[in-house]
């Protein structure tokens, strides 16, 4: 029993750990109340693949749109899937032999949160998106899906003239947190929201810093900015690289 007490803070450090058992013991009260504790983060878009391309030569990337049957595949409720295209987000799926084997979601000027209520907009959407429902399917989580699919998606948001892509990620969830470290994320921020029943608050590292609401139609707005451009040697101008400085 002390064992699994402790562990969080083991796992998480004293502080995300603290949260950790507060939003467990939340939940033993109500499915409505919840402590969420993101980390706001932002990687580069490179120009060269992340895996061979042995790894990809038999999958394919396309967008699923409004009606595919793959949606039908998605953990994520119908009701959200729709929210999701209704507020201009697209979804980029991989396949393999015809089967999904993974997706991800981008919004290209602001991103309407479906876990709290929350938007988080985009300063310079000209050349950023906001990723987000990053989903591998089970079968496929122990081989190269995961960069796989960021290889393809790279390969579309390069066509798009993307240069940086914004994510939100559980702090508990190590697994992901690792994952975009490898793609080279930066993490530009923090947030906590205690929700309870339609109460919200939040407290973070982006400005407004602390809102707090009680309707479920108003919503929280952070504003996400790309990283300032990295210098020549010289200090004349700015690289042709996408390169992380916040």
């Amino acid at each position: 029993m002390l064992q699994r007490i402790l562990s969080p803070f083991r796992e998480f450090g004293p502080w995300a750990g603290a949260l950790y058992a507060i939003d467990r013991m939340l939940q033993t009260l109500s499915a409505r109340t919840r402590l969420q504790y993101y980390e706001l983060v932002v990687q580069p878009v490179p120009a060269t693949p992340l895996v061979p391309e042995r790894f990809t030569r038999r999958l394919e990337f396309r967008e699923i749109k409004r009606g595919d049957p793959a949606l039908d595949l998605m953990p994520a409720l119908p009701e959200i899937r729709a929210a999701r295209f209704d507020q201009g987000a697209f979804c980029l799926g991989a396949f393999q032999q015809g089967k999904l084997i993974g997706y991800v979601w981008f919004c290209e000027r602001a991103y309407d949160e479906d876990e709290v209520r929350c938007t988080y907009e985009l300063v310079s959407p000209r050349n950023c998106v906001f990723d987000f429902d990053l989903y591998i399917l089970p079968e496929y989580r122990l081989g190269m899906a995961f960069a796989s699919l960021w290889t393809g998606a790279n390969e579309l948001l390069r066509r798009r003239g993307v240069d940086f892509t914004f994510s939100r990620m559980t702090r508990f969830n190590l697994a992901s947190r690792r994952a975009h470290k490898h793609l080279g994320s930066v993490r530009i921020g923090r947030a906590v929201f205690l929700r309870a029943w339609q109460l919200q608050l939040m407290i973070a590292t982006q400005s407004p810093y602390v809102h707090c609401s009680a309707s479920r139609l108003q919503r929280v707005h952070l504003r996400v900015a790309p990283p300032a451009p990295a210098r020549n040697q010289a200090g004349t101008g700015a690289t042709d690289k996408p390169t992380l400085r916040v």
